[in-house]
């Protein structure tokens, strides 16, 4: 989602110490959480994956940084069963425990310390099935386990630290997202998620994944708190109507941490003919990309449309087809995406994500 300074990816054969922060560099996540439940034959955690990239060429300490808190016990409970005697749903909250958050300093200040110790570091924190589970609700979007401040002082002493987040839904990161050169989102990857993560840090694998939600700053620019009715009280209307996610966020000029569309490739993409063609009564938007980085890479050429003369319940732009292609360094391919049968009054909109349009077909 972030990477100045071309910081990732990492070399293999340069990186010769590594330290790796983060209770989920080291946790499985394939239990799941109600209905995503599952019980896999075996995850590999970043950990794992990262050391058996490496070999022994590198040498890789781990150290947790923060801990979670006990284990909730496991409950027989079936949410589904039961979720109409409350109106379904529940919010936990995080009690403070005052020997826990005794353990966290310790555990923050040995990783900071050792962090000043190393060329790079990889923090692997964000989010469990604690908090991203069917029935619960978050009541707000900040890292749980005092893992902003960790987060700050790991930066502080060692400004390439990549930040990378394993979790189900967005986070606030304002406390610190200025002084990060590199996040990466890697949700709940299964059972070879480690793998997959260690391939694209250290270059193996060069990303193409797009964000399918906005990632807001903070959890009240979401429409569903700045202009519906969350949580509501018995009844929940759904005031936002249409104006939800990058619909609500680009209408009302609300800016995002992350936009919807929005991903990084370590390569770059030039798009350049934008263009309407109609076959068998169907209109498609084409345009050509070309892949000029060094790199082979795969880009999701997104199409948006907007209406020229906006009424008040139409969003400013919609997502309307996408295509997923793959280029060789310096090849060039059309792409076309199927749109409308009818662009009366609307233009085209051709972009890397909602908040980087390249091209503009105006309405006709």
């Amino acid at each position: 989602m972030k990477n100045e300074d071309q910081l990732l990816p990492l070399s293999k054969e340069k990186v010769k110490k590594l330290l790796v922060v983060g209770e989920n560099a080291d946790r499985a996540h394939s239990n799941g959480g109600g209905s995503a439940e599952i019980k896999a034959l075996y995850e590999i955690t970043p950990l794992m994956g990262i050391k058996a990239l490496l070999g022994g060429n590198t040498e890789v300490t781990y150290v947790p940084g923060y801990v979670s808190g006990e284990k909730q016990k496991e409950s027989d409970t079936n949410w589904q069963e039961t979720s109409l005697e409350n109106g379904g749903g529940s919010t936990k909250i995080q009690n403070v425990n005052p020997k826990i958050q005794a353990k966290r300093s310790i555990l923050r200040k040995e990783a900071v310390q050792l962090a000043a110790q190393y060329d790079y570091v990889l923090f692997v924190g964000g989010l469990n099935h604690d908090h991203d589970s069917e029935g619960n609700d978050r009541t707000d979007m900040r890292l749980p386990y005092e893992q902003d401040e960790l987060i700050e002082e790991l930066l502080t002493v060692n400004p390439n630290t990549v930040v990378i987040f394993v979790g189900g839904s967005p986070v606030e990161m304002g406390r610190w997202i200025e002084k990060a050169k590199v996040v990466v989102w890697s949700w709940y990857a299964g059972m070879e998620g480690g793998n997959a993560l260690a391939e694209v840090v250290f270059g193996n694998v060069n990303p193409s994944g797009k964000l399918p939600e906005t990632f807001y700053k903070k959890h009240t620019d979401c429409s569903a708190h700045a202009i519906g009715e969350f949580p509501g009280d018995s009844k929940v209307r759904y005031t936002e109507g249409v104006f939800v996610g990058y619909r609500y966020n680009d209408t009302y000029d609300v800016a995002p941490e992350f936009c919807f569309g929005h991903g990084l490739s370590y390569t770059t993409f030039s798009y350049a003919n934008p263009r309407v063609n109609e076959r068998n009564g169907r209109l498609y938007a084409e345009c050509d990309v070309t892949n000029t980085g060094m790199k082979s890479g795969k880009e999701t050429v997104q199409v948006y449309v907007a209406p020229i003369e906006r009424k008040e319940t139409e969003p400013v732009q919609e997502l309307k087809g996408f295509e997923k292609i793959e280029l060789l360094p310096g090849e060039c391919k059309t792409v076309s995406v199927f749109v409308e049968t009818e662009l009366k009054n609307k233009e085209l909109r051709i972009g890397s994500s909602s908040r980087d349009i390249r091209l503009v077909i105006e309405g006709r």
